[in-house]
């Protein structure tokens, strides 16, 4: 019996990407599943949906090599930039590098000449999120110099928002100017097959966005950036976190819980204890604020997190016995704690609390899903 464990739900995968679909019209798509899908699996994930999108987009070559050596071959772009050492890596599995320094497309060009190939790339412009690309007002310079490389296939030009779920208003602003960038690119005789700027916020938020290329990410796995973004699209939430009561204890008035003595009963509790902890990608943060489910009823987390452990007030919960199924997401009977839920309680984003769950957690797969045309 598995003690503590992650059900994903891969037909929900496949239910948000059509929704993502039916909302995106004829766009194409760049699935992100960067960070292992999100802990949802990034081999199982792209099989699943790998027939119906155009793209896959990792975060480093470990994780496109990765998808390579599992026998998936859907062009993988490369989100995050590369050393130029790291160019012999990228054309021999054929991946498509993001590129925002001279330095690098020589690498890739010297490399694929010297293989005998074309190095497709995708050009990252900073319209705002001042993290890696080149500015735009030297974009059409640089693309210059990088389409007079030999061997390099200029594919895409893209850039990403920093807040297109919370601000409208400067998210439109980098619209313009990816727009007014695209328009001096033609007027220069510069054009690309691919433009994209949207990821899930914006697929959900903002239609002006799309360009011919939309990322979504964690919309895939059906979590919503935050729970106050408007859901344009019904999503089905894929992963489901559990584990099972292995001890249970009563607690006097006055008794401390874990370490730091956080916690003191005020009366009388039954405690439980569940073999999962932050070093399963528990949030630390959560002691003495997060729930889990129990019989289909809220209990709250009491004391500090442990690495291997955590406890639970359970009290009141009718023929609680060992073994028991506890769930830390998802649902159970007619209660739900939504990943959105567990990144306001301690705030920070949902990414984080599902990307951080632990590689020691067995993943089991279900579901199928049926596409409506």
């Amino acid at each position: 019996m598995k003690r503590s464990w992650i059900e994903i739900n891969l037909g929900a995968i496949e239910y948000n990407l059509e929704q993502i679909k039916r909302k995106i019209g004829k766009n194409k798509i760049l699935a992100c599943i960067k960070a292992d899908g999100y802990s949802h699996g990034a081999t199982p994930v792209a099989n699943a949906i790998k027939k119906k999108v155009e793209f896959f987009g990792v975060a480093t070559i470990k994780e496109a090599i990765a998808l390579r050596d599992a026998g998936i071959k859907k062009p993988t772009l490369i989100l995050g930039t590369i050393l130029p050492e790291d160019a012999s890596a990228v054309i021999k599995n054929d991946l498509i590098a993001t590129v925002c320094t001279i330095a690098l497309a020589k690498a890739l060009s010297e490399e694929a000449k010297e293989r005998k190939k074309i190095a497709k790339i995708h050009i990252k412009v900073d319209t705002g999120m001042g993290r890696i690309g080149i500015r735009p007002v030297n974009a059409i310079e640089f693309i210059k110099k990088v389409k007079a490389f030999p061997n390099l296939f200029l594919e895409g030009l893209f850039s990403h928002f920093p807040a297109a779920e919370t601000d409208k208003s400067f998210s439109q602003k980098q619209i313009r100017i990816f727009k007014d960038l695209i328009t001096g690119l033609k007027e220069s005789q510069i054009e690309f097959p691919f433009y994209h700027i949207a990821n899930s916020p914006a697929i959900l938020n903002l239609p002006g966005s799309y360009f011919n290329l939309v990322r979504p990410g964690i919309v895939l796995c059906g979590i919503y950036p935050s729970r106050k973004i408007k859901k344009t699209i019904k999503l089905k939430p894929a992963l489901s976190l559990k584990s099972r009561v292995v001890f249970i204890q009563e607690k006097e008035k006055g008794d401390s819980i874990s370490y730091g003595r956080t916690y003191r009963a005020k009366e009388r509790r039954t405690v439980v204890t569940l073999p999962i902890g932050y070093a399963d990608g528990v949030d630390r943060k959560l002691s003495n604020k997060g729930v889990i489910l129990i019989d289909g009823k809220r209990c709250p987390i009491i004391g500090a997190i442990c690495m291997d452990q955590l406890m639970v007030d359970a009290t009141g919960i009718k023929n609680l016995k060992i073994g028991d199924e506890a769930v830390l997401i998802g649902k159970q009977k007619k209660e739900r704690i939504s990943v959105e839920e567990i990144a306001e309680t301690i705030d920070t984003v949902p990414q984080e609390i599902v990307s951080r769950l632990g590689k020691r957690l067995p993943r089991i797969y279900k579901g199928q899903y049926k596409w409506q045309k």
